[in-house]
């Protein structure tokens, strides 16, 4: 038996939203995929299912960024080029769909936790 689906109330709905959006904020801010989850994290810590998603949206683009430094010395054998280059292709659309995925069914009042590194609220 599932267990039951979380539901985020419809006041925190589109802060839970443009929390799963703001891990896309290092695409325009350097370091602003972290930077900006952490600071939701903190001035949000009275809400369990807001800094959960923070805490969610961090550890996605840490985990990414990790990822692309030890592949990215891979990249370095010759033969292991095409691995990394897959990799780093199935990175990115992991860490460019993962927040928009969360932040629609956040929108829609339903928690989404991220697949390998999610995480539910306390």
């Amino acid at each position: 038996m599932a267990p039951p689906a979380l539901t985020i109330s419809p006041e925190e709905r589109t802060l839970a939203a443009l929390t799963h959006l703001s891990g896309l904020a290092g695409y325009v801010i350097p370091f602003g995929g972290v930077l900006v989850p952490i600071i939701i994290w903190i001035v949000k810590s009275d809400s369990p299912v807001v800094s959960t998603i923070a805490k969610q949206a961090v550890l996605l683009n840490v985990i990414v960024f990790l990822l692309v430094i030890v592949t990215a010395i891979l990249f370095l054998t010759i033969i292991l080029i095409p691995v990394v280059i897959l990799t780093w292709v199935v990175l990115a659309v992991a860490a460019i769909a993962l927040p928009i995925v969360g932040a629609i069914k956040a929108n829609d009042g339903r928690y989404y936790r991220y697949p390998v590194v999610g995480m539910s609220p306390s």
